[in-house]
């Protein structure tokens, strides 16, 4: 068995947790998510570079909730989702238990949400190449052209709602989309409705994204949704220098206020 495997094993013998979210093999040897409830399952978790998707959207789910102590195994988006949610009150009734890899390929067990806010601090990571020539590419833009390249982008948009679906922080029991009395956002994929759901979503996530990219991964037609959040990201830190998923402490930027508050923003 791996050090991973042998871990996970030692945690479910002594009680620390009764259910582990992490990976595994499915066809193609691709990584999928999987739970595991008992040692004899073990065996089949993985943990590699290429197991890039952000566990942490599980840990909303009523089943993960009932199970109590809570393993997870977490890359670096994961880490800073766990650290936005405990900041938000999000994941108070589950005992967790957060297994990484660092960057030495060593295997780490946070005991603590202190720890784990202190390893997010040292180890926070950037953007990728490809993000920041688009950030780039947008921030060149004038408002006008922005508001040109966004209207294009989601006009591809066919209200899959996996972009919602995939994201830690829309753990709203009820979204607006669902509601139609009355109907605040359009159901049918048109360019109107899209933008007004891309940005309803995008004002939620103002100051929360962590920035993990799966909305951008997950999109079937290729919308590159997680950059306007991504952009919201920079121009909050900017103006409140905040970042997202760095603290348990500090909520977010956009759920609180100081009476020094610069006002420039508002235009």
């Amino acid at each position: 068995m791996t050090s991973l495997q042998n871990k996970v094993t030692e945690l479910f013998e002594n009680g620390t947790i009764n259910l582990l979210i992490g990976f595994k093999e499915a066809i193609h040897k691709l990584p999928v998510p999987c739970f595991i409830d008992n040692v004899s399952q073990v065996e089949q978790l993985i943990f590699t570079p290429s197991c890039k998707g952000n566990l942490s959207v599980y840990l909303h789910k009523t089943e993960v909730k009932q199970a109590k102590k809570v393993g997870i195994l977490a890359n670096t988006a994961t880490l800073r989702a766990i650290v936005q949610l405990v900041s938000e009150n999000q994941l108070g009734d589950i005992e967790k238990t957060v297994i990484t890899l660092n960057t030495n390929g060593e295997l780490v067990v946070f005991a603590t949400m202190d720890e784990l806010e202190a390893y997010v601090q040292a180890n926070f990571p950037e953007l990728s190449e490809e993000d920041k020539k688009l950030l780039d590419q947008l921030n060149a833009m004038s408002r006008t052209e922005r508001w040109q390249y966004w209207t294009e982008q989601f006009s591809a948009c066919v209200k899959c709602y996996a972009c919602r679906a995939v994201c830690p922080m829309c753990y709203c029991s009820s979204c607006t989309v669902e509601g139609n009395q009355p109907q605040w956002i359009k159901v049918s994929s048109e360019t109107t409705g899209n933008l007004e759901w891309h940005t309803m979503r995008a004002m939620h996530l103002g100051g929360r994204c962590i920035n993990c990219g799966e909305c951008g991964r997950i999109c079937p037609v290729g919308i590159p949704v997680h950059m306007l959040t991504v952009k919201m990201n920079q121009d909050i830190e900017a103006e409140f220098g905040a970042k997202t998923g760095f603290s348990v402490k500090n909520g977010y930027a956009l759920n609180s206020f100081k009476p020094g508050d610069k006002e420039q923003f508002i235009k």
